[in-house]
């Protein structure tokens, strides 16, 4: 029983119970917007934004492994926002799920796609950057203006930077690992380069926006409802 409760206590040092349900939510929304607008949009025309930029960026399978490493970065960064207070998690929450509801939108009015190379498969990174393109569109990708995976990096970094609680090697660390996850959408032909400026920028404005005044509090509101009927706090 008390090694239970040590497990529980640290459990909820890591993630707030009060946190549990928001972040919960931008894991559903996330998957809704991305899977549910590419079914929405399925049988629509997908517009291709390559540029002569996207046509000169080499190819790099090595990124691969960047690429896949954003996943548990996501996890721990999110986590952290949470361990920044209710006051900077909810601006956050409400920066994040701003962003995924533009997403949205502009997956549904302008849906969009990207021709992949052929890859030969020789090497593991090779074969991972396959198996990737196969669980994501396979050789009709969409989804990809503005750029989740590039705004998800970028409000991971965004959301822990001059937090007093977090060391600064970290904060450090978060810039340069989500620069080099933006430039792996780059390299590994997942993105170009107007969907990763789209994703970055989305996540400025909706930052700067949460950050002033009170702008964030229906969402803390509608939380806090559901917090109290859930977890009766």
């Amino acid at each position: 029983m008390e090694k239970e409760r040590t497990q529980k206590d640290i459990v909820v040092k890591l993630i707030p119970v009060w946190a549990v349900i928001p972040l919960f939510s931008i894991l559903l929304v996330n998957t809704f917007v991305y899977s549910g607008s590419a079914i929405f949009t399925q049988s629509r025309y997908h517009f291709d934004f390559t540029m002569a930029f996207d046509r000169a960026v080499p190819l790099i399978p090595e990124f691969i492994w960047i690429y896949v490493l954003a996943f548990p970065f996501w996890a721990m960064n999110y986590i952290l926002a949470a361990q920044r207070g209710k006051d900077t998690f909810y601006r956050f929450v409400a920066t994040d799920l701003t962003v995924h509801a533009v997403c949205f939108l502009v997956f549904m009015v302008l849906p969009t796609t990207n021709v992949r190379p052929d890859i030969a498969g020789n090497t593991i990174s090779e074969k991972m950057l396959m198996f990737i393109y196969s669980m994501d569109g396979g050789q009709n990708p969409s989804n990809l203006l503005p750029s989740i995976h590039c705004y998800v990096s970028w409000l991971s970094w965004r959301v822990i930077k001059g937090a007093r609680e977090i060391p600064k090697w970290y904060q450090n660390f978060s810039l340069v690992f989500a620069v080099l996850i933006i430039v792996s959408t780059q390299v590994l032909k997942q993105h170009y380069i107007v969907d990763a400026i789209a994703g970055v920028a989305l996540v400025e404005i909706a930052w700067r926006f949460y950050q002033g005044g009170e702008r964030h509090l229906g969402v803390q509101r509608f939380f806090g409802q559901i917090n109290r009927k859930v977890w009766k706090v």
